[in-house]
């Protein structure tokens, strides 16, 4: 099984962080599709460019500093694989490392998704660098 491991270094705080990775307002300005909020625990992500929806239930969350993700339902080399944020302190401003854990692909399939993680963290980055205020999301931790 692999990780993929991404990192943003961005001058904002951590509730803007937190509020892109937690409402559904927030993942709609840099997932490239549909998303739902699915049970009380789970997001629903349709891509705009692939028929398979991932569902991806909350397991840990520890506001503005660490969210885990585990995937409970799309294609099966998907399955059971875990997106860890983390969202740390650096000297000027703050990191956020984004790890997809457990993949099952093949090397040119790991090559793909490592592409569009480095794609979906640059629209994290550029969303952060914008004066857009999230924070007044209905879904603000819908399930906390």
């Amino acid at each position: 099984m692999t990780t993929l491991y991404h990192e943003i270094e961005v001058m904002t705080s951590p509730d803007r962080v937190w509020s892109l990775l937690t409402t559904r307002a927030g993942l709609n300005r840099w997932w490239p599709g549909e998303i739902s909020i699915h049970g009380g625990d789970s997001w629903r992500f349709q891509h705009e460019d692939h028929d398979v929806t991932l569902v991806f239930r909350v397991v840990e969350e520890v506001p503005d500093k660490v969210l885990e993700w585990l995937c409970v339902q799309g294609e099966d080399d998907f399955h059971n694989t875990l997106v860890h944020w983390r969202i740390g302190r650096k000297e000027a401003g703050l990191s956020l490392i984004a790890e997809h854990r457990d993949l099952r692909k093949s090397a040119e399939q790991l090559a793909r998704l490592n592409t569009q993680w480095g794609i979906w963290m640059e629209r994290l980055r550029d969303q952060l660098q914008q004066e857009i205020d999230t924070l007044d999301d209905e879904d603000l931790n819908a399930w906390t």
